[in-house]
């Protein structure tokens, strides 16, 4: 591991934790997992063991704030495998979590994974394994983490929202990328200003049914010229202009049907589900309230989970024992 067996963290006070390895790694999981008190009711339930929400909490906060030592520190690049020679997507978004000195922050997710990782289950798209990276502050300090798991990966499809910060990313680190404007945020983008534009409600639907075909024909430019064509002013206008700025800028990244053909996806529907699955499930329950620290240790203990390296936790637990 990156944090040598020394690191201060490793220890909680003069003696360390009270709680043998075993129990300290079953604060973790159910601390990740579930809110602390009901962390607390299930072992007492399922393991007949006396662990308070306060001992769960303590644990997994440390060993989340351990995570993140080792995931700050500089990690030397692994040695290719065959499979970081396949396809692989790599998408990033943001979803808002309420922290207790400044409000609703945004927790941003990154989430790695092979083409080869994807199938159906009954009608249903199954990716078997992924690669999250979670961050509670800058885009700058979320993406250094986040580009340690694109090393040798080659083949790259990048799929997102037109945020500025993710494209500049690409742009910079990963040219050779593919890029791809997630196709469903741009009808939706497209469709909030046509609603507002359009005098006849009725035919707003029939209108964005042409626009998403002609997305899909790779004609972008004709989908700006009907558009323009629409009569209105004022705040709409602008609106429109900003909507026009905002597709002449992705239309690199628009070219939907050569990459239907190309056999990729145009949405990130994958990057919602992590949300989600990842984040929300745990962070985002009624009435939580973090702190900032907290909430990076408890989403760095579940990442660690979702990406199949809770060897990682057990590691540090052995070397604080």
């Amino acid at each position: 591991m990156n944090i040598p067996s020394g690191h201060c963290l490793h220890k909680k006070g003069k003696k360390g934790f009270k709680q043998s390895p075993y129990l300290q790694e079953l604060a973790c999981y159910v601390g990740q997992l579930v809110p602390f008190d009901e962390g607390s009711l299930m072992m007492g339930k399922f393991k007949g063991i006396s662990l308070t929400d306060k001992q769960i909490e303590r644990l997994t906060h440390h060993y989340g704030q351990v995570l993140e030592m080792d995931l700050m520190a500089t990690q030397p690049l692994t040695t290719p495998t065959p499979a970081d020679a396949k396809r692989h997507y790599a998408m990033m978004d943001g979803s808002m979590v309420f922290v207790r000195e400044q409000g609703w922050r945004e927790l941003k997710l990154g989430r790695v994974f092979a083409e080869s990782s994807c199938y159906k289950a009954k009608k249903r798209g199954v990716i078997s394994a992924s690669h999250y990276v979670a961050h509670l502050g800058g885009h700058e300090d979320f993406l250094a983490k986040f580009d340690q798991t694109l090393s040798h990966k080659s083949d790259l499809i990048a799929v997102g929202d037109g945020a500025r910060w993710i494209w500049d990313f690409w742009d910079i680190h990963h040219p050779e990328a593919v890029q791809i404007l997630d196709y469903f945020h741009a009808i939706e983008k497209i469709g909030t200003w046509a609603v507002l534009a359009i005098k006849d409600k009725g035919s707003v639907r029939d209108w964005l049914a042409v626009c998403e075909s002609l997305l899909l024909a790779n004609n972008l430019g004709e989908v700006q010229e009907m558009i323009e064509g629409v009569d209105c002013q004022g705040c709409t206008a602008e609106k429109r202009q900003a909507l026009l700025t905002y597709l002449s800028n992705n239309k690199r990244r628009m070219q939907y049907k050569t990459y239907l053909e190309q056999g990729l996806f145009i949405g990130s529907g994958a990057m919602e589900s992590a949300n989600k699955s990842v984040i929300q499930k745990r962070l985002k329950l009624s009435g939580q309230r973090w702190t900032e620290g907290g909430v990076q240790q408890v989403a760095n203990l579940r990442v660690t989970f979702k990406n199949e390296q809770w060897d990682r936790v057990v590691s540090h637990i052995k070397i604080a024992a």
